[in-house]
């Protein structure tokens, strides 16, 4: 059990190295402190935190620095972090007035502030695309024998690809496939859709109607598969090659990279149903590779889809309450824009 003086210490100590990177010092404590006390006896409550593993000592300065477990008494019991106001929200509301045709757009541009504003790497995902319904399938044609296949789905998403009719064929010959695609798909879950392809269901009763229809079929397909397709939404993704404690190899960068633009692996480490904003350190996040950073994550709410979450990963080292703040707010304000696209 801290008492009232070490608590004040623990917290200046974790102030000051969070605005400086460097070790603390009993004389810069008691400067900075508001209690009349000697430099002796602020190295004695020094001690004793040290003694408590909440503090540690650098081989290289004779200061301190916080621990690990220092760290998290200090989320659990000393920081004082607010909840974000509906005047907090409105100014992130702000950000968000610029014309997202799709929910993508919005959550792309949501990462990119969100890490402006914190300097960490910011990884927002949509709730999984599990009951994702056709809408409706059709083919704009464009010069040149070029189209673009769109797939609409229900919850709003536009999926599109270009491709190259063959001479030998005309747009006008795809038209009562369309139909057909659009007579057995249209209200049909995606992954239902795609399993009726797998079974050679689709593909047999549309070989009747156009005499090669395999690439078409792939075309499709692929339409339908990115449709449901899983994206992690990625703010500063650099910042990370900053925050990790330890050297960093081309080998660990790679494999650093790479995790974060997996939705899979994002999700792993970072799923939370909570709508308050939860911290995770080093080891508590459960991956090697992020074993010297923080993560914070809150869930937002996304109409008759459930929930999505951002992730704000960052060094240990971090100002806390104010990004809990901004996480708080921009998870909020993201769930009320959603709104607007229900």
């Amino acid at each position: 059990m801290l008492t009232e003086r070490q608590k004040l210490i623990l917290s200046a100590i974790i102030y000051e190295y969070t605005q400086t990177a460097h070790a603390v010092g009993s004389k810069s404590l008691q400067e900075q402190l508001n209690i009349k006390v000697s430099s002796a006896t602020i190295r004695n409550e020094m001690a004793a935190l040290e003694s408590a593993a909440l503090i540690k000592k650098l081989h290289t300065s004779a200061g301190r620095v916080p621990s690990r477990a220092g760290y998290r008494y200090y989320l659990d019991n000393l920081m004082m972090a607010r909840v974000a106001t509906q005047q907090d929200i409105a100014l992130v509301m702000q950000s968000f007035r610029g014309n997202f045709h799709e929910i993508d757009d919005l959550l792309d541009e949501s990462a990119r502030t969100l890490s402006q504003l914190t300097g960490a790497t910011v990884l927002i995902l949509k709730p999984e695309r599990l009951n994702i319904v056709v809408s409706g399938f059709r083919l704009v044609p464009l010069e040149n024998q070029q189209l673009i296949a769109v797939l609409v789905t229900n919850d709003g998403k536009v999926t599109s690809q270009t491709f190259k009719l063959p001479r030998e064929l005309a747009v006008s010959s795809l038209d009562s496939m369309i139909k057909y695609i659009n007579d057995q798909t249209n209200g049909r879950p995606v992954l239902e859709v795609l399993q009726m392809m797998q079974s050679d269901e689709l593909p047999t009763q549309m070989s009747r109607m156009i005499k090669t229809p395999a690439a078409f079929l792939q075309l499709f397909g692929d339409v339908l598969a990115r449709s449901i397709g899983d994206k992690v939404h990625i703010g500063g993704r650099l910042n990370v090659l900053d925050f990790s404690d330890d050297d960093q190899n081309t080998k660990n960068v790679k494999q650093l990279l790479e995790f974060l633009t997996s939705a899979a692996d994002v999700r792993r480490v970072a799923t939370t149903t909570a709508h308050h904003v939860t911290i995770k350190i080093a080891k508590e996040i459960d991956e090697p590779l992020l074993k010297s950073f923080s993560l914070i994550t809150r869930a937002f709410t996304v109409p008759n889809q459930g929930d999505g979450v951002i992730a704000l990963l960052g060094p240990i080292r971090m100002s806390y309450a104010r990004n809990v703040l901004l996480m708080d707010a921009f998870g909020e304000a993201l769930s009320q824009k959603m709104i607007e696209y229900t």
